[in-house]
């Protein structure tokens, strides 16, 4: 996967109206016609159907609803999460596997997984290292015990895990 395929995947997850779709039309309006604007993602020059409309066209819009949620969420845009990807290989900082869409309506992208005390973001996740630990309480002591309690039990040698065999990280 690379940066670009990375974004048309995130910003997939954007649920708005395909500009084609939308029924705003000038003439719906007092003055009849609108005046070319410049698109605020791109600054390419459009003309819009409506005075709230501010992309030239579905990639910009769908880009600035994604960067805005980022902002919004995390404090951080869609150029630092792809940065951060992109610097993790497009996999999870954990298990180091790529995310899997859990629904048709997901995207498959990592997660961003952030300190719920001080909010500061500490990278992608997979959707199951980021509920792992979110259920552990991100409390170092209790993932230390469950390694602990995992080494003392585990009655299967890892070299012959079907994981080591095949040169895979392992883990569940």
């Amino acid at each position: 996967m690379n940066r670009e395929e990375y974004l048309r995947k995130t910003i997939q997850m954007v649920k708005n109206k395909p500009k084609k779709a939308q029924t705003a039309k000038p003439s719906k309006y007092p003055q009849g016609y609108f005046k070319p604007k410049s698109c605020k993602h791109c600054g390419a020059i459009f003309t819009p159907k409506a005075p709230s409309e501010h992309y030239c066209c579905d990639f910009c819009k769908d880009y600035a609803t994604t960067d805005a949620y980022y902002k919004r969420v995390y404090g951080i845009t869609l150029e630092e999460v792809l940065d951060m990807a992109e610097k993790q290989g497009f996999v999870c900082a954990i298990c180091h596997k790529e995310n899997f869409a859990m629904k048709d309506c997901h995207s498959g992208v990592l997660v961003v997984d952030h300190d719920h005390i001080t909010g500061k973001v500490r990278g992608l996740l997979c959707h199951n290292c980021n509920r792992a630990l979110g259920l552990l309480g991100d409390n170092v002591d209790i993932l230390r015990s469950s390694i602990s309690y995992l080494e003392r039990v585990t009655t299967i040698s890892k070299e012959s895990t079907p994981e080591a065999n095949a040169g895979g990280s392992g883990g569940h």
